[in-house]
């Protein structure tokens, strides 16, 4: 399945663990939102990982979307995208 994960984070010590988490499920593509192709038990496994990271339910959300095959293939991109920014990235 495919997923949309997007977060706002007030915390940056807890912004960046949850960037850090979600970079080893899929793509960051935005600020605050990844793309991710998991399979159910990769899905839930992230989820229960999410869970133990203690955001602020009053002031921080984070919302996961879960599109089937039409709905991705129906994405519509505006502008310039890295599709894989590890690739597009250099140490120096």
């Amino acid at each position: 399945m495919f997923y949309i994960i997007s977060y706002d984070i007030k915390d940056d010590k807890t912004r960046l663990k949850l960037f850090k988490l979600l970079k080893d499920y899929g793509t960051h593509v935005q600020f605050s939102v990844f793309e991710a192709t998991l399979k159910q038990k990769q899905f839930d496994k992230m989820l229960s990982e999410i869970g133990k990271i203690k955001v602020n339910k009053t002031y921080d959300s984070i919302i996961i979307y879960s599109l089937n095959k039409i709905c991705v293939k129906n994405k519509i991109k505006i502008g310039k995208f890295i599709e894989d920014p590890e690739k597009n990235c250099f140490v120096i």
